[in-house]
Parts: structure tokens; C-alpha cells; sequence
């Protein structure tokens, strides 16, 4: 059966080609169709992509993505790759697999979505002395200034709002000597290209792309902590450390309050300044005491990443 093909590119909670969509469904009416994420896996309700396609009849309609949670009841859903990121060759990390009290917090951040430059803004406001921060876009550059996500960032936390007026003139923050960042990178690539930076810190601050509706899409932002053996704090949507954890991955509720991972997303951004603000008054040598306390949990993601053994069947949480 031929079928016309939509190529989707999305945000978080929004569709970048809107119009291009709806004048694809427009020209499709009555056939079969099929619409392509790119291997992305969003909340294809959250971006709206479901409430346009029931504006319109259509023969058959299939979507492709990598949310393995990923449902509806009268759209047919073909999950294609959805733990793609947690495929790696290369295990050759050793080197890396230690603290050297530099730094307690690492903050390593390309595009400028609302969370990321929220955490930032926070981080070097608040805790610059023990943060290693990385942030790749230029507000001063007025092509890259138009991705700042800056009203989402005053809808969800006014304060982290304010902080980041404060200090946004001081980015690029960059400690790359040089931006290799590659969109369709593979997990080891992005591993290798800041590798060397993480015995500088503990706990890897990690923002994941998608933070909006039903979905779980780790990226190699939360597998390269795994991979160069930190705790990681995740920002991304609900439940997704519950979601690892079905995977057969371990977190770290025993050594912080993991709490903040159910709850919706402006909570669950609060909930995550207020435990790195409780981490960050603990004297280093506590904290290094609780770093030897956690190899067993590091050493267990780890060896489940290598030997590929993780769970690839998740149940969606209700």
C-alpha cells in the first residue's frame, strides 16, 4: 500500500513545522499515511500531533517514534528504536571513573531549552564554586538568541527566570576547546567528546530533552554518567528513573530523596533545585564517603550497559 510520508520535527511540548503538517493532512485526506519522528521519542500528545489528525479522515494512519509508552487507541504506533542510546561499542572509560573533588555538580548543555538554562542560571548563581558548567549557546547572538525558551523557563519558575537575566550575559560558557557537538551523534561519540571532563566533578546534573506529557526518551545524556560511572541527578519526564529501574538499572534514592521524579513538571524542576541545594552543604569529605558508598550501584550500571543485559520491555506507570 502506498502511503504519503510526513517527517515530524518537534520541541518539547511544540511541532517547529506546524504548517508544513497541516498542509500534509490537508492534501491526504482519505489516504493512507504515515508520519515519522526521526527516531525522536516526545509526547506525541503533548506536541499536538494527535489533535490535529483527529481534525481530519484519513484511510490509515501510522506513526513511527521511540517512546516505548507510546499509545492510542484508533493511530497505529510502531515503536522503532526506543533505547537506541543505550546501545554502546566502545567501553574504554577507566580513566574516567573517578572524582578528583574538583567540582560536586557538573552542568553540560547544548540547546537552550527552559530547564537547562533554569539549572544554569541556578548553578552559577548559587553554587558556581563547586559547579563545572557548560553552556554552548550565545544569547548575545541574535539567530541563536531565538531559541532561548525563555518564557517557558518564567511560566515554570519565575526565580530561575530572574537568575538567568542576571547572568546570561556571561554565556557562552564554554569548556570545550572545541565544539564537536554533532546532532545524530551515537552515545559513545558525546561520551567521548566530554569524557575527560567528568573525574573534574561528582553528580552529573543531567537535562534530558523531553520533560512534557507521557514518554520516556533517555539520551546519551542520561547513559554517559552510567557509562563514566556518576550519580546523576535527571531532569527529564516523569517517571523516568522509574523507568530505568525497570530496565534493571539502579538509581540513587538511597542516598537522596528520588521523590521529585513523579511529580509534574514545574514541581519536579523545584523539587530538583531544592535537593542540589540540600547536596550542596555537605561538607567534600561526606561526600566522598558517600562516592565510595555508591561504586556497587555505578558499577552495576555499568556492567549492565556493556553487557547490553538491560530490560528492553517497560510497563507504561498509570
Amino acid at each position: 500500500m502506498h502511503r504519503n510520508k510526513f517527517v515530524l520535527v518537534t520541541g518539547d511540548d511544540f511541532i517547529w513545522n506546524r504548517d508544513d503538517l497541516v498542509q500534509f493532512l490537508i492534501v491526504n485526506q482519505g489516504n493512507p499515511i504515515l508520519v515519522d519522528t526521526r527516531e525522536e521519542g516526545m509526547c506525541l500528545s503533548a506536541v499536538g500531533v494527535y489533535q490535529l489528525l483527529e481534525y481530519f479522515k484519513f484511510s490509515d494512519v501510522i506513526i513511527r517514534t521511540n517512546n516505548p509508552i507510546e499509545h492510542h487507541s484508533l493511530f497505529t504506533i510502531e515503536i522503532v528504536e526506543p533505547h537506541k542510546f543505550f546501545v554502546v561499542q566502545n567501553h574504554e572509560y577507566s580513566q574516567y571513573h573517578h572524582w578528583n573533588k574538583n567540582y560536586v555538580f557538573g552542568c553540560l548543555y547544548n540547546r537552550p531549552i527552559w530547564h537547562r538554562i533554569g539549572l544554569a542560571a541556578e548553578m552559577q548563581s548559587k553554587h558556581n564554586d563547586i559547579s563545572l558548567i557548560n553552556v554552548r549557546p550565545d544569547p548575545r547572538d541574535i539567530n541563536q538568541r531565538e531559541l532561548f525558551e525563555i518564557q517557558k523557563l518564567f511560566v515554570n519558575s519565575p526565580q530561575s527566570f530572574k537568575l538567568f537575566a542576571q547572568i546570561n550575559h556571561t554565556w557562552p560558557r564554554q569548556i570545550e576547546l572545541i565544539d564537536s557537538y554533532t546532532v545524530g551523534n551515537t552515545t559513545n561519540g558525546h561520551t567521548d567528546q566530554l569524557a575527560s571532563f567528568y573525574p573534574e566533578f561528582l553528580i552529573d546534573i543531567v537535562a534530558e530533552t523531553f520533560t512534557t506529557g507521557t514518554c520516556f526518551f533517555s539520551t546519551e545524556k542520561t547513559v554517559r554518567p552510567m557509562l563514566l560511572k556518576k550519580p546523576m541527578i535527571v531532569m527529564g519526564s516523569r517517571d523516568s528513573l522509574e523507568y530505568l529501574r525497570q530496565m534493571g538499572f539502579k538509581t540513587f534514592n538511597d542516598f537522596w530523596d528520588e521523590e521529585y521524579d513523579g511529580f509534574a513538571q514545574e514541581n519536579r524542576y523545584q523539587r530538583i533545585l531544592d535537593l542540589i541545594d540540600k547536596i550542596a552543604q555537605q561538607p567534600i569529605d561526606a561526600l566522598e564517603d558517600m562516592y565510595q558508598r555508591m561504586q556497587p550501584i555505578l558499577d552495576h550500571n555499568y556492567n549492565l550497559l556493556i553487557s547490553q543485559s538491560y530490560k528492553k520491555t517497560i510497563t507504561k506507570i498509570l
